[in-house]
């Protein structure tokens, strides 16, 4: 079971991943006269050009950065990234290039899904697609940023080639799919929707208490001081997923009724917190 989760089920992942992002190039993209981005993009724009076939063209384009990726990242990424990217090639050669739909917002909208799903299934088990994914995983770990606001801003540039290699509705067609795609891949890397509570009460030992049994979560006591009457209070703060949220409001008022809560989205938790299947069998 521990090489089955450790090994053998990345692989399995990164491969349907790489299919479903082949597919969305060529059964709904590229028919339709639109590109995608990174080095993906490139590719097809050297395609239609040249005819060179795009699978090779990836392949060849993703060389450099990936050994930029190795110097910066390596290990199990790198493994991951390479399988990944020979798989998206040879899908994309083998693949038939022929439009599933012909309508042109349906093909940007679930093209750009599709693609984005793929992806999203490669980042979550530690690995990308190659081209400026690798580019945007270095950015997110370095710098924290988003990676699909990384990819959306690198690849801008390929939405004024395609206008001018096509035409400007093919453009904007290409921008709604890396949207899409880029939206997609953001809500895969942060699925269970982490918030940030904090609570004040008068009965803070109360709520503490039946967060930690109810929803066996940890809390932490923040001191704070009312600004017109000038009395210490204690602050709770939890953080905990956005499925829990209901019987979060539910434990706290069911104590206190006149409790204030704030609720806020959190993008990343560092240390122990389990983000736990919102279909678990509570206690």
């Amino acid at each position: 079971m521990k090489y089955l989760k450790g090994y053998l089920w990345p692989i399995i992942v990164t491969v349907i991943g790489t299919f479903l992002s082949a597919m969305s190039y060529n059964q709904m993209l590229i028919p339709n006269r639109m590109l995608s981005g990174g080095v993906a993009g490139i590719s097809i724009i050297i395609n239609n050009l040249t005819g060179w076939p795009t699978g090779l063209l990836v392949l060849v384009m993703n060389i450099p950065i990936l050994i930029l990726g190795y110097k910066h990242i390596g290990g199990k990424f790198i493994i991951l990234t390479s399988l990944a990217v020979l798989g998206f090639s040879i899908f994309l050669d083998v693949i038939p290039v022929q439009a599933a739909v012909d309508d042109l917002l349906l093909a940007a909208v679930f093209g750009g899904a599709l693609n984005g799903i793929g992806l999203g299934l490669v980042l979550r088990v530690g690995g990308s697609t190659g081209g400026t994914d690798i580019i945007g995983v270095i950015a997110n770990r370095k710098f924290s940023l988003s990676i699909g606001e990384v990819l959306m801003g690198s690849n801008a540039i390929i939405v004024g080639i395609s206008a001018v290699l096509f035409d400007l509705t093919s453009a904007l067609y290409t921008l709604i799919a890396m949207f899409v795609s880029a939206r997609v891949v953001d809500t895969m890397q942060t699925s269970r929707g982490k918030k940030n509570v904090l609570i004040v009460s008068a009965q803070p030992e109360a709520v503490a208490t039946a967060i930690n049994t109810k929803l066996e979560r940890g809390v932490t006591f923040l001191h704070g001081e009312g600004a017109y009457e000038h009395s210490q209070r204690k602050i709770i703060l939890c953080v905990l997923t956005r499925y829990e949220l209901t019987q979060l409001k539910e434990t706290v008022l069911g104590i206190d009724p006149n409790a204030f809560m704030t609720i806020s989205d959190t993008n990343e938790v560092i240390g122990r917190f389990q983000a736990r299947s919102p279909f678990r069998t509570s206690k």
